[in-house]
């Protein structure tokens, strides 16, 4: 390893452990060690951390980018502007968690359970969420762009009637949602 990136690996290691945040790979898992309950707004998070449990965290602003949270517990996460690009967290448990104003592109919810989720004024590009529950999801000032919501679980009418859509969106047979407004 040269010098360069032995460097860089300190250094990021270091920022981690700052943060109170350290992943570790475990064969295809990671271990997350978090020091306390909130996490800094500057943090970005990539690579695989499978089946954590982040329940009650503070992540707000984060960055995930191509994470894979896939069958993780975030309940009750506060993940308010966070930016979620290809990131994957299918068959995760994110029911009560706040994802207000977060910009979610390409990620992957199928099988999620998003009970009581807070998704208000996010904007949401080519996601899936195919068998993701949104009972009880709020769905507030939502703009959604060319996703998917045909196998959603539990949506409600009333749901969309608070979010729009630009282009197309696959919507769940009898169920409707507005073009948004134009600038």
């Amino acid at each position: 390893m040269s010098a360069s990136v032995s460097s860089r690996f300190a250094r990021s290691v270091s920022i981690l452990l700052s943060a109170g945040v350290l992943a570790l790979p475990l064969g295809a898992q990671a271990l997350v060690l978090l020091g306390g309950k909130d996490i800094p707004r500057a943090v970005s998070f990539g690579g695989p951390c499978v089946g954590c449990d982040l329940s009650g965290r503070a992540l707000v602003g984060a960055h995930f980018l191509g994470a894979d949270f896939s069958g993780s517990a975030l309940i009750g996460a506060d993940l308010r502007q966070v930016r979620l690009l290809g990131a994957d967290f299918s068959g995760s448990d994110l029911s009560r968690s706040d994802l207000s104003d977060a910009e979610i592109t390409g990620a992957d919810f199928d099988g999620a359970r998003m009970k009581d989720i807070r998704l208000d004024g996010a904007r949401i590009r080519g996601a899936s969420f195919a068998g993701a529950d949104f009972e009880g999801a709020s769905l507030r000032g939502v703009v959604f762009y060319g996703v998917d919501l045909g196998g959603v679980r539990n949506l409600r009418q009333e749901q969309l009637d608070a979010a729009c859509a630009v282009g197309s969106v696959r919507l769940p047979r009898g169920m409707v949602l507005r073009a948004c407004p134009r600038d």
